[in-house]
């Protein structure tokens, strides 16, 4: 028998590639830590449009590479057919697996793998489940974002679909309880429905070398410039906060590519200036896991005001550099956040989000660095991550 017996193959549109370095890297991270125990394939499949003029935006997917060797992994790129907007997402899946079953063949053939995992329920789960059937071999869901109140409630049929994968697989992961509640409500079958959460790089996110100085007043955020986020109810938050404590500072980072994400972002700068606090808040862009981490070193605690969140994998990043947290009962935060290592508020409430703001600038001796790291890593660190993975992998196979 092998020493690995598990041959896995991976499905997952949310992948990195050359064009889009940081598409799904909790992915990427999972695999890369999987790979020491287990043999694995990916295929990140590329949306494919008609050279049409006027959606020049499909058009740059034609430069992703097809097919590349990667830290000792093979990732395969192939197309599929999509339309403009959400035209034909009811067919995606139908596309996507035309797409991908000549790959998926040719892979078969050299590489018999003996369980798919594939990541998000549609389309990537669906098509999963029919390989599954083809083969004969069980599938893993992991499933990423809630199922309602968004896009299962839009439309019929992709409802059903992804209701009928998740009936299929042998397990679904979700990544927080939250998830998990939100399957379950659709699907009735508890039993099948596991948490496993996203996890984070601890190589990464380290703690600063000084870890009992103070830090100076600065509050970080991380992620999209959106209303989603609750970006709005955390620059009222921040403007109650500098009435009482002058010397803050609210460092943002993260932006967007989509025209809908930058036209929110353009309307929250005019609401910061609309509330007189643009001069204590810095925009500072898109910057790479290495130069947030520095950040996330540098700052007394990191927020997170969503007003949905499937998990908050930057609320792990930060507990994991020794910086507390407060976040918003929105989901996922309720699964991290503890009264040890930061502040747990009601979503919409920008007095409350101030309050616990002010609390961790004030106390911050109250939160140890190294117990917040050692919390993290205990609790979310890849190769924990990994290792449940694994073992479902084993409880899967039977091998």
């Amino acid at each position: 028998m092998a020493l690995y017996p598990y041959k896995v193959l991976v499905l997952s549109r949310n992948y990195p590639n050359n064009l889009l370095p940081g598409l799904g890297l909790w992915v990427k991270h999972l695999v890369r830590h999987c790979s020491g125990m287990c043999e694995l394939k990916i295929i990140s499949p590329v949306p494919y449009f008609p050279p049409i003029s006027g959606f020049k935006k499909y058009n740059r997917f034609r430069g992703i590479i097809r097919h590349v060797h990667e830290d000792g992994l093979e990732v395969f790129y192939p197309r599929f057919l999509v339309g403009p907007g959400r035209s034909l997402y009811i067919t995606e899946a139908l596309s996507y697996f035309m797409g991908i079953r000549h790959t998926v063949g040719k892979i078969y053939n050299s590489f018999p793998f003996n369980l798919i995992h594939a990541h998000f329920t549609f389309p990537d789960g669906v098509v999963a489940a029919w390989l599954g059937h083809h083969y004969k071999i069980p599938v893993i869901i992991t499933e990423h974002a809630p199922w309602k109140p968004n896009w299962m409630d839009k439309n019929t049929m992709v409802r059903w679909q992804a209701i009928w994968a998740a009936r299929k697989c042998a397990s679904l992961i979700a990544v927080s309880t939250s998830v998990k509640d939100t399957i379950v409500h659709f699907t009735g079958q508890t039993e099948k429905v596991r948490v496993i959460p996203i996890g984070t790089d601890g190589s990464i996110f380290t703690t600063p070398q000084n870890l009992n100085k103070e830090k100076k007043k600065q509050v970080l955020y991380v992620g999209f410039i959106n209303f989603n986020k609750g970006v709005d109810i955390l620059l009222k938050a921040i403007h109650r906060v500098i009435k009482r404590i002058p010397d803050t500072k609210l460092l943002m980072i993260g932006g967007g590519f989509y025209k809908n994400t930058l036209r929110q972002e353009k309307q929250l700068r005019s609401m910061a200036k609309d509330l007189g606090v643009d001069s204590h808040i810095e925009f500072a862009g898109i910057k790479s896991p290495i130069e947030v981490a520095k950040y996330m070193r540098e700052s007394a605690l990191l927020v997170l005001p969503s007003r949905a969140e499937s998990f908050g994998a930057v609320l792990v990043e930060a507990l994991a550099c020794g910086t507390p947290v407060v976040a918003t009962r929105c989901g996922g935060p309720e699964d991290i956040v503890t009264d040890e290592v930061g502040i747990l508020v009601q979503k919409e409430d920008d007095n409350a989000l101030a309050h616990a703001i002010e609390l961790v600038l004030t106390q911050q001796k109250m939160y140890d660095p190294a117990k917040l790291r050692a919390y993290a890593l205990d609790n979310f660190s890849w190769e924990r991550i990994a290792s449940k993975t694994i073992y479902l992998y084993k409880e899967t196979t039977g091998k």
